[in-house]
């Protein structure tokens, strides 16, 4: 297997287009497809910079595995000041506590992906269509924890942990001023109050991460 070979396994293993990887990498369109021996030096750091989970040894030379493993992704991106390593969390916005994953499980053990935008202090899975077609059922979306008492955005989306579960929803004022109103962008699911007494904590959506 050569290089172009395994560049294109990779990006099997992506699970995205061609066209996709190359305009993520600044390659030219068409340009996996026309390589013959490998990449340049630049695109080779171009491609390494934006995946750096992608074993440079083994896409040049076969050696190793196709991605590194987790302290070494940590280092790459710890060098690069556009990418932030956040953990992400095995509860998505509408099934499980924030709470409660945060006193039972250790952030360090939670898969790691890598955050274009820093000030992130999660990621997380979301489920159903209620926020669909913006937060469309699979996305994840990058999280920072607020404190809700203090400031909320008016019509901003947020991921609210509650006793009932987590929730991502636009948050607008509620009936008094110790709740807020939860409103789906799809209009077939009804807006509902959620208490503040009744939240473990707020996050406000700071990105939506692609479909894969």
């Amino acid at each position: 297997m050569d290089v172009k070979s395994r560049i294109k396994a990779f990006i099997k293993y992506k699970n995205i287009p061609t066209k996709q990887f190359e305009e993520k990498c600044g390659l030219s369109n068409g340009y996996i497809s026309s390589m013959r021996s490998g990449f340049g030096t630049n695109k080779l750091e171009q491609v390494l910079n934006e995946f750096p989970e992608l074993n440079r040894n083994w896409l040049l030379f076969g050696e190793g595995q196709m991605i590194k493993d987790k302290d070494a992704i940590t280092e790459k991106v710890a060098t690069n000041n556009h990418f932030t390593v956040v953990p992400l969390l095995p509860v998505s916005a509408r099934g499980g506590s924030l709470d409660e994953f945060v006193t039972s499980v250790r952030t360090e053990d939670c898969e790691k992906i890598i955050s274009p935008i820093s000030g992130v202090d999660f990621a997380m899975p979301v489920v159903g269509d209620s926020m669909a077609p913006e937060y469309p059922n699979g996305s994840t979306v990058l999280i920072k924890r607020i404190n809700e008492r203090a400031f909320v955005i008016w019509g901003q989306v947020y991921v609210l942990d509650t006793c009932n579960g987590s929730v991502i929803k636009k948050i607008m004022p509620g009936p008094d001023n110790d709740s807020v109103t939860c409103v789906s962008l799809n209009s077939e699911y009804p807006p509902f109050v959620v208490r503040f007494e009744d939240m473990f904590g707020m996050y406000r959506v700071m990105m939506l991460l692609a479909l894969k």
